[in-house]
């Protein structure tokens, strides 16, 4: 992971731009989400001296797993982003700035990069209707029928039926609390 660490000392850093090609062995050395992956990440030194800013540009395709079914999912992926960076006492995070000693002197990217890629992600990775695994979904479906309070006419004998009439109410039209009076009929009129 050495060469994602720039020398914020080194002179004529600015305008400098620097190229990754970023695989499966970078995702694994980072362990988190992403599986595996190939980026391309361009990093360009605008302005040196005071603060550096740096402009991340990142193209490419992640996997990552599905949220609903957990088979691999692949994710087309674009990214501009800018780090901020000055140096200081010792390394801190300012929230649109990021602080690197100067004793060190070094920047590394690699954790930002993978942040900014995992930022460029959708809130929720799916795949689209119809395409998830088939196995995962059946046993999803009837996890969720019973969840939900679902169940079959041999269940509906068993004890955990009784269970069910008397938490719900569902032996009598009126709610086992009474606060919950509004909630059932908001519930009858959908």
């Amino acid at each position: 992971m050495d060469t994602y660490k720039i020398d914020l000392l080194s002179s004529g850093l600015g305008g400098k731009t620097f190229e990754y090609e970023i695989g499966d062995s970078f995702f694994a050395k980072i362990d988190g989400l992403i599986q595996r992956g190939k980026i391309h990440t361009t990093v360009a030194c605008l302005s040196a001296g005071a603060v550096f800013k740096f402009q991340i540009h990142s193209v490419g395709t992640v996997i990552v797993p599905c949220d609903r079914c957990l088979s691999d999912l692949e994710l087309r992926i674009e990214a501009d982003d800018v780090l901020n960076v000055k140096l200081g006492q010792e390394y801190a995070d300012e929230g649109d700035c990021v602080v690197v000693s100067e004793a060190e002197g070094y920047l590394d990217l690699a954790q930002f990069i993978y942040e900014f890629i995992v930022l460029s992600m959708p809130m929720t990775c799916s795949h689209e209707p119809g395409k998830c695994d088939e196995a995962m979904m059946l046993e999803l479906s009837r996890h969720q029928s019973t969840r939900s309070g679902a169940y079959d006419d041999e269940q509906e004998d068993s004890p955990l039926g009784d269970a069910r009439d008397v938490l719900t109410g569902s032996d009598s039209d009126e709610p086992v609390d009474s606060r919950w009076a509004a909630l059932k009929q908001l519930k009858n009129k959908l």
